[in-house]
């Protein structure tokens, strides 16, 4: 199975509550897509489905009450996308891709803290960077 069909079973895993299923399918689907990043790390559509992958994980782990690997799931994708922004010597198309990224992963974690609040200073700089990816003077350098 591709990653878009381990994903559509994992919703359907998901959506009838069998969560150890639908975890094995999103775990599946983001073991594919972290392969054809390694290829392509500038393929689109493969960064969207990574984020969701691990979203769909973080949506799981609520159901199931496992709120730490939740945020976990969430932190993962976040947290890789800022880094490639951050890292130096990295072309500006693949920078691009990636801040764009981060508005989707941002808004994510935006309302999960929203039901599991964090703190106050993690949530001042999620909130910093939210700004600075949604705000229209917002340049990408």
């Amino acid at each position: 199975m591709n990653w878009q069909q381990l994903m559509t079973k994992g919703n359907d895993c998901f959506n009838q509550q069998a969560w150890q299923q639908a975890q094995g399918y999103y775990e599946g689907a983001i073991e594919q897509l972290d392969a054809m990043l390694l290829e392509n790390p500038k393929q689109v559509e493969a960064i969207q489905g990574w984020i969701c992958g691990y979203h769909n994980l973080s949506a799981l782990h609520v159901k199931t009450g496992n709120v730490v690997e939740a945020q976990r799931c969430l932190l993962i994708p976040h947290q890789s996308m800022m880094h490639l922004i951050e890292q130096e010597g990295l072309d500006d198309d693949h920078k691009l891709i990636a801040f764009r990224a981060t508005k989707i992963t941002l808004t994510a974690l935006l309302e999960f803290t929203q039901d599991f609040p964090i703190c106050q200073s993690c949530s001042d700089r999620l909130m910093t960077q939210y700004l600075a990816v949604t705000q229209p003077e917002s340049r990408f350098h």
